[in-house]
């Protein structure tokens, strides 16, 4: 009796303990948000009640470089961004893997050129500005293979911005510019250029989620919750565009009919297209690409591991409840 007496506080304790750490609370997931249509959605998937009990904590940027600074200094989970970046930060910080293949926008890049480049050949030694260690350049490289050409036949600008890469062009200090829009309309409008190339479905950049590895090593089956809350935020958008484009437009502070032109603009990959992506080995494919073009550019001197830069088990999860 007196052993038992003597147990019985450490016994009701040890009891408490376990339940009060089965049932503590658990800290939100930080998503990192920014003036980007997809983005958007984790607005409707939260305001529609889709993350159901999961906590969820949507932090905006007004850069997009400072949502990713902040996955890989750990301050935030889950990211927007593109294979190309994902390759590039590997090495940067915290850990982080592509859980999912998100959109791509075709025609939205393009190769800006004056009117005395009538071909791919026609660029041998003419001075292109382009963002270096971004997708854009990753884009110029490879049309400059589908080309039998190489990156030592043309003379790289360096530029800091899209907006820069266009006015370079306007200005007539460089022959051609690797842009996006609305900077591509303006550049060919004001330096009467026209475009020698635009992104398609050989040139794309691929837009996916990046998920903090430490995070998603841990909670799994709450990454999975969330990329079911995001395709619902979808559906949400195509059966109530009004009340759905209102939501996403005021949040980007420009006007809807503004929001929904460049939203419809956007193609999303479908859950069996990212289960086809990750199971045919094509992601690991254009990791290597990519990787391979950093080498050859000089951007790093490391070949890495791409089998290690994504997860499909998130993905696996979510099969058939979409």
């Amino acid at each position: 009796m007196k052993i038992k007496n003597i147990l019985f506080p450490f016994i009701f304790g040890f009891i408490v303990i376990l339940f009060a750490s089965c049932f503590k609370e658990k800290k939100p997931i930080r998503i990192a948000a920014n003036n980007w249509p997809s983005c958007e959605l984790w607005y409707i998937a939260e305001e529609q009640g889709y993350f159901q009990d999961l906590p969820v904590e949507i932090v905006r940027f007004t850069k997009w470089s400072d949502s990713m600074a902040s996955l890989y200094l750990g301050k935030t989970d889950l990211i927007h961004s593109t294979y190309f970046n994902a390759v590039s930060h590997a090495e940067k910080g915290e850990k982080s893997k592509i859980i999912l293949m998100t959109e791509t926008i075709f025609g939205n890049q393009g190769l800006v050129v004056n009117k005395e480049i009538h071909s791919a050949r026609d660029l041998k030694g003419k001075k292109i500005a382009v963002e270096i260690d971004r997708d854009e350049h990753y884009l110029l490289y490879k049309f400059l293979r589908m080309n039998n050409m190489s990156e030592n036949d043309i003379e790289h600008v360096s530029v800091s911005s899209f907006e820069e890469a266009s006015k370079l062009f306007i200005d007539g200090k460089v022959d051609a510019a690797l842009t996006y829009e609305p900077y591509i309309s303006t550049a060919v409008d004001k330096a009467d250029g026209k475009l020698l190339m635009q992104s398609n479905r050989k040139l794309m950049s691929t837009d996916v989620i990046l998920a903090r590895e430490k995070s998603l090593d841990k909670r799994p089956e709450d990454y999975a919750k969330l990329i079911k809350a995001w395709y619902k935020a979808q559906e949400f958008v195509k059966n109530n565009p009004e009340k759905a484009y209102k939501i996403m437009a005021s949040n980007e502070k420009i006007t809807v009919d503004e929001f929904k032109k460049f939203y419809e603009k956007f193609i999303f990959f479908s859950l069996d297209e990212n289960i086809e992506e990750f199971s045919s080995g094509k992601i690991d494919e254009e990791l290597k690409n990519i990787n391979q073009f950093m080498i050859e550019t000089k951007l790093t001197t490391k070949k890495i591991d791409t089998k290690k830069l994504y997860d499909s088990s998130v993905v696996e999860m979510v099969k058939g409840d979409i």
